[in-house]
C-alpha cells in the first residue's frame, strides 16, 4: 500500500495523449412489463437515458478524473452524437483539439438497452473505413502542439482510426522524443505495433496475436514470451478473472492476481487500466509497481455500471 500510495499522490498532471477510435456509449433505461403483439420481444418503457464516453475516449476521461491531464486525438461525424462527445469530454477536463470532425463520417455510437437491470439490445452505429493520409497528417501536427508529454496511449478498436502510417509516424516521433508508447492493440492489426514501449492485449487478444492457445499457466507463459519475440517490447496479458500477466522484455515473469469485488459490469475496465498504468509509468515505478496499481483501479471499475471512469479520489481512499 506505502507504494501505491506514492504512486496516486504523484500522477497529478501527468500529460498523456490519447489516440484512438472515439465512442458515444448511450444507455437507454426502462421497465419491461409485457411482450410485444407485434414480434415476441420485449416492450421498455423508457424513463432514463444516460451518456459515457467510449473507446479512446473513455481512457481520457480516466486519466483526467484520476488526475492527470488528457489530451485526445480522434475522429467525430458532423452529427450530434459528436456534439455530446464533446460536451462530455469538456466537462471530463479534456483536451479536444487534437480531434477531427469529419463530415463524411458519422459518430462510432453504441447504444444499449436495459430494462429490469439486464441489457436487452445492443445497436452500434460505425464506419470501419480507415482515415485519409490528411486526417493522420492532422493528428502528428496536433501532436506536436503538445510540449513535454508523458506518455502516448494508442487506443485501438479496428474502427478505422489507427492505420498504419499513423502508427508509424507515431512511433518514430515518440521515439525520436523519448516518449514511452502504449499500445491497447486489435489483432486485426497485429502487424502495426511492433517496437513500441509495451503491449496490454487480454488473453483472447494474446491468443491471436501469438498463434499460441493458452491452456494453462506454462502456455501462457510461452504466449507471453512469443509476443516479446514477435513486438520486441514489454507485454501485460489481462486475464479477466485470473488476474494480468507481466512479460518484461529482459526481466523475470509475474502473475499478479485479480482483485477480489462483486464483478457487476466489465465492459469499460480495459481503458481504466491502460489509463492508470501508464499514469503509474510516468511517475518512473517499476512495470510490477505500475500494473498492481492499474489492477486496483480495474477492480473499482467493475463494480460500476457501463463505462464509467474512476476518480482519484476512490483509489486514494481505498489506499489509505
Amino acid at each position: 500500500m506505502q507504494e501505491m500510495r506514492k504512486i496516486i499522490y504523484s500522477i497529478a498532471h501527468k500529460k498523456i495523449a490519447v489516440i484512438g477510435d472515439l465512442i458515444l456509449d448511450k444507455y437507454i433505461f426502462g421497465n419491461v412489463d409485457r411482450i410485444s403483439p407485434e414480434a415476441p420481444i420485449p416492450i421498455v418503457l423508457v424513463n432514463k437515458e444516460n451518456f459515457a464516453l467510449g473507446g479512446a475516449a473513455n481512457v481520457a476521461a480516466n486519466i483526467s478524473t484520476l488526475g492527470g491531464n488528457a489530451f485526445l486525438f480522434g475522429i467525430l461525424g458532423n452529427d450530434q452524437a459528436q456534439e455530446k462527445v464533446l460536451q462530455i469530454s469538456n466537462e471530463s477536463n479534456i483536451n479536444t483539439s487534437g480531434i477531427f470532425i469529419d463530415d463524411e463520417k458519422h459518430t462510432i455510437e453504441k447504444i444499449r438497452v436495459i430494462g429490469q437491470h439486464q441489457q436487452l439490445l445492443r445497436i452500434d452505429y460505425e464506419d470501419g473505413n480507415y482515415i485519409e493520409e490528411n486526417v493522420s497528417s492532422y493528428f502528428i501536427d496536433k501532436l506536436l502542439d503538445v510540449a513535454q508529454l508523458d506518455m502516448i496511449i494508442i487506443s485501438d478498436y479496428a474502427k478505422g482510426t489507427i492505420s498504419n502510417k499513423l502508427i508509424n509516424d507515431i512511433k518514430i516521433y515518440a521515439q525520436k522524443n523519448n516518449i514511452p508508447l502504449i499500445v491497447d492493440p486489435k489483432p486485426k492489426h497485429k502487424d502495426f505495433y511492433k517496437g513500441v514501449t509495451l503491449l496490454t492485449p487480454n488473453l483472447k487478444e494474446a491468443q491471436e496475436l501469438s498463434g499460441i492457445y493458452v491452456t494453462d499457466q506454462t502456455s501462457l507463459e510461452q504466449c507471453g514470451k512469443k509476443l516479446n519475440e514477435i513486438y520486441n517490447c514489454d507485454i501485460i496479458i489481462t486475464t479477466g478473472e485470473k488476474g494480468l500477466s507481466i512479460f518484461p522484455i529482459d526481466d523475470k515473469i509475474t502473475h499478479i492476481p485479480t482483485q477480489a469485488v462483486e464483478v457487476y459490469d466489465v465492459s469499460g475496465a480495459g481503458d481504466t487500466f491502460i489509463a492508470s498504468l501508464s499514469l503509474a509509468i510516468t511517475t518512473k515505478s517499476k512495470l510490477e509497481s505500475s500494473a498492481r496499481f492499474a489492477n486496483y483501479a480495474a477492480g473499482i471499475k467493475v463494480t460500476k455500471l457501463g463505462t464509467a471512469p474512476v476518480h482519484f479520489e476512490e483509489l486514494a481512499k481505498l489506499f489509505d
